[in-house]
Protein backbone atom coordinates (compact mmCIF):
# COMPACT_ATOMS: atom_id res chain seq x y z
CA UNK A 1 0.00 0.00 0.00
CA UNK A 2 3.09 2.49 0.82
CA UNK A 3 4.55 1.47 -1.83
CA UNK A 4 1.16 2.46 -4.00
CA UNK A 5 0.97 5.95 -2.48
CA UNK A 6 4.53 6.62 -2.79
CA UNK A 7 4.34 6.22 -6.80
CA UNK A 8 0.99 8.13 -7.12
CA UNK A 9 2.62 11.15 -4.59
CA UNK A 10 5.83 10.77 -7.65
CA UNK A 11 3.78 10.91 -10.58
CA UNK A 12 0.96 13.30 -9.26
CA UNK A 13 3.84 16.34 -10.62
CA UNK A 14 4.48 14.35 -13.88
CA UNK A 15 0.53 14.40 -14.23
CA UNK A 16 0.09 18.13 -13.74
CA UNK A 17 2.99 19.77 -16.18
CA UNK A 18 1.44 17.11 -19.03
CA UNK A 19 -2.24 18.85 -18.31
CA UNK A 20 -0.64 22.13 -18.16
CA UNK A 21 1.22 21.22 -21.56
CA UNK A 22 -0.19 23.90 -24.18
CA UNK A 23 0.08 23.38 -28.28
CA UNK A 24 0.20 26.40 -29.80
CA UNK A 25 1.04 28.26 -33.02
CA UNK A 26 3.06 31.30 -33.27
CA UNK A 27 2.46 33.75 -35.79
CA UNK A 28 5.27 36.19 -37.46
CA UNK A 29 3.46 38.84 -35.96
CA UNK A 30 3.97 37.50 -32.46
CA UNK A 31 0.83 36.45 -31.49
CA UNK A 32 -0.18 33.32 -30.30
CA UNK A 33 -3.11 31.05 -31.08
CA UNK A 34 -3.98 27.85 -28.23
CA UNK A 35 -4.75 25.31 -30.11
CA UNK A 36 -6.03 21.55 -29.31
CA UNK A 37 -4.53 19.97 -32.70
CA UNK A 38 -3.14 20.89 -35.52
CA UNK A 39 -1.62 20.03 -39.21
CA UNK A 40 1.28 21.08 -41.34
CA UNK A 41 0.57 21.21 -44.54
CA UNK A 42 2.29 22.13 -47.60
CA UNK A 43 0.72 25.57 -47.85
CA UNK A 44 -1.50 25.99 -44.82
CA UNK A 45 -1.40 24.97 -40.86
CA UNK A 46 -4.60 23.53 -40.33
CA UNK A 47 -5.92 23.53 -36.77
CA UNK A 48 -8.29 23.53 -33.76
CA UNK A 49 -9.04 25.52 -30.76
CA UNK A 50 -10.93 24.44 -27.88
CA UNK A 51 -15.08 24.80 -28.22
CA UNK A 52 -14.56 23.92 -31.98
CA UNK A 53 -16.96 21.53 -33.38
CA UNK A 54 -15.32 18.11 -34.70
CA UNK A 55 -15.98 19.29 -38.35
CA UNK A 56 -15.39 23.23 -38.07
CA UNK A 57 -11.32 23.13 -39.12
CA UNK A 58 -9.56 26.72 -39.12
CA UNK A 59 -5.82 27.28 -41.18
CA UNK A 60 -3.49 30.09 -41.34
CA UNK A 61 -1.29 30.63 -43.96
CA UNK A 62 2.22 28.40 -43.49
CA UNK A 63 4.60 31.50 -44.70
CA UNK A 64 2.44 33.61 -41.86
CA UNK A 65 3.63 30.97 -39.27
CA UNK A 66 6.85 31.03 -37.38
CA UNK A 67 6.79 28.17 -35.55
CA UNK A 68 4.20 25.38 -33.70
CA UNK A 69 4.89 23.74 -30.34
CA UNK A 70 3.60 20.29 -29.28
CA UNK A 71 2.36 18.94 -26.40
CA UNK A 72 5.93 17.83 -25.18
CA UNK A 73 6.53 21.53 -25.69
CA UNK A 74 9.09 20.88 -28.33
CA UNK A 75 8.98 23.52 -31.21
CA UNK A 76 9.05 23.20 -35.25
CA UNK A 77 10.26 26.18 -36.89
CA UNK A 78 8.27 26.94 -39.83
CA UNK A 79 9.75 30.15 -40.50
CA UNK A 80 12.38 30.28 -42.79
CA UNK A 81 14.59 32.97 -44.56
CA UNK A 82 14.16 33.30 -48.44
CA UNK A 83 17.19 35.15 -49.03
CA UNK A 84 20.59 36.94 -46.60
CA UNK A 85 18.24 40.03 -46.44
CA UNK A 86 15.72 37.96 -44.50
CA UNK A 87 16.23 37.93 -40.77
CA UNK A 88 17.51 34.71 -39.19
CA UNK A 89 15.70 32.58 -36.96
CA UNK A 90 16.64 34.45 -33.33
CA UNK A 91 16.48 37.89 -35.21
CA UNK A 92 12.62 37.17 -36.08
CA UNK A 93 12.20 36.06 -32.47
CA UNK A 94 13.52 39.45 -31.23
CA UNK A 95 11.51 41.07 -34.12
CA UNK A 96 8.43 38.98 -32.97
CA UNK A 97 9.22 40.08 -29.23
CA UNK A 98 9.42 43.93 -30.27
CA UNK A 99 6.07 43.94 -31.98
CA UNK A 100 4.62 41.95 -28.47
CA UNK A 101 6.04 44.97 -26.30
CA UNK A 102 4.79 47.34 -28.41
CA UNK A 103 1.26 46.32 -28.02
CA UNK A 104 1.71 45.92 -24.12
CA UNK A 105 3.33 48.94 -23.25
CA UNK A 106 3.30 51.64 -26.56
CA UNK A 107 1.75 54.56 -25.16
CA UNK A 108 -1.25 55.66 -27.57
CA UNK A 109 -3.03 58.19 -25.52
CA UNK A 110 -0.92 61.12 -27.40
CA UNK A 111 -2.63 59.85 -31.00
CA UNK A 112 -5.96 59.76 -29.28
CA UNK A 113 -6.06 62.43 -27.78
CA UNK A 114 -4.85 64.74 -31.02
CA UNK A 115 -6.87 62.84 -33.42
CA UNK A 116 -10.05 63.84 -31.12
CA UNK A 117 -9.04 67.49 -31.80
CA UNK A 118 -8.89 66.97 -35.49
CA UNK A 119 -11.83 65.37 -36.05
CA UNK A 120 -14.08 67.88 -34.42
CA UNK A 121 -11.99 70.83 -36.06
CA UNK A 122 -12.40 69.23 -39.60
CA UNK A 123 -16.49 69.21 -38.83
CA UNK A 124 -16.65 73.16 -39.63
CA UNK A 125 -15.85 72.03 -43.20
CA UNK A 126 -19.04 69.62 -43.55
CA UNK A 127 -19.23 67.11 -46.20
CA UNK A 128 -15.59 68.28 -47.34
CA UNK A 129 -13.84 66.99 -43.76
CA UNK A 130 -14.36 63.43 -44.41
CA UNK A 131 -11.14 62.15 -45.72
CA UNK A 132 -9.25 65.02 -43.09
CA UNK A 133 -9.21 62.60 -39.83
CA UNK A 134 -8.06 59.43 -42.72
CA UNK A 135 -4.87 61.93 -43.88
CA UNK A 136 -3.97 62.52 -40.41
CA UNK A 137 -4.16 59.06 -39.17
CA UNK A 138 -1.78 58.34 -42.21
CA UNK A 139 0.62 61.27 -41.59
CA UNK A 140 0.80 60.02 -37.88
CA UNK A 141 1.59 56.25 -38.77
CA UNK A 142 3.87 57.27 -40.77
CA UNK A 143 6.29 58.17 -38.09
CA UNK A 144 8.26 55.94 -35.64
CA UNK A 145 8.01 56.71 -31.78
CA UNK A 146 11.48 58.90 -31.06
CA UNK A 147 12.53 56.62 -28.13
CA UNK A 148 11.49 52.77 -26.46
CA UNK A 149 10.06 52.58 -23.36
CA UNK A 150 12.58 52.89 -20.15
CA UNK A 151 12.14 49.29 -19.82
CA UNK A 152 13.52 48.44 -23.40
CA UNK A 153 16.62 50.89 -23.25
CA UNK A 154 18.91 47.34 -23.67
CA UNK A 155 16.94 47.16 -27.11
CA UNK A 156 18.08 50.30 -28.31
CA UNK A 157 20.82 49.97 -30.44
CA UNK A 158 18.68 45.70 -31.09
CA UNK A 159 17.66 46.38 -35.20
CA UNK A 160 15.70 43.52 -34.93
CA UNK A 161 13.51 44.76 -32.13
CA UNK A 162 13.12 48.28 -32.95
CA UNK A 163 11.83 47.44 -36.61
CA UNK A 164 9.74 45.09 -35.19
CA UNK A 165 8.39 47.74 -31.89
CA UNK A 166 8.22 50.48 -34.42
CA UNK A 167 6.20 48.67 -36.93
CA UNK A 168 3.58 47.86 -34.18
CA UNK A 169 3.88 51.43 -33.05
CA UNK A 170 3.16 52.72 -35.77
CA UNK A 171 0.06 50.49 -36.46
CA UNK A 172 -1.29 51.17 -33.28
CA UNK A 173 -1.44 54.87 -33.94
CA UNK A 174 -2.66 54.71 -37.11
CA UNK A 175 -5.82 52.61 -35.72
CA UNK A 176 -6.28 54.54 -32.53
CA UNK A 177 -6.14 57.82 -34.39
CA UNK A 178 -8.50 56.59 -36.95
CA UNK A 179 -10.84 55.69 -34.46
CA UNK A 180 -11.17 58.22 -32.45
CA UNK A 181 -10.89 60.99 -35.39
CA UNK A 182 -14.14 59.29 -36.98
CA UNK A 183 -15.91 59.45 -33.40
CA UNK A 184 -14.86 62.69 -32.97
CA UNK A 185 -16.00 64.33 -36.15
CA UNK A 186 -19.42 62.07 -35.76
CA UNK A 187 -20.43 64.10 -33.27
CA UNK A 188 -18.84 67.68 -34.49
CA UNK A 189 -20.79 67.31 -37.92
CA UNK A 190 -24.41 66.05 -35.72
CA UNK A 191 -23.64 69.21 -33.11
CA UNK A 192 -23.04 70.99 -36.88
CA UNK A 193 -26.64 70.20 -37.78
CA UNK A 194 -28.18 70.79 -34.93
CA UNK A 195 -26.84 74.57 -34.75
CA UNK A 196 -27.43 75.39 -38.14
CA UNK A 197 -31.25 74.34 -37.73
Amino acid sequence: MKKVLYTLICLFPLGIASSNAQQKITLLTGEEINVTSYAIGDMFVNYKVVGDSPKKLRIVDKYDVFSVTNAESQEEILYKPADSLDFTIEEARIYMEGERSAKKHFDKSGSSISSVYVGAASGVLGFYSIPLPFIYSMTLGRKNPKQLPAEFKNYENNEAFRLGYNREARNIKFKQSLKFGYVSLGISLTMLVFLTK
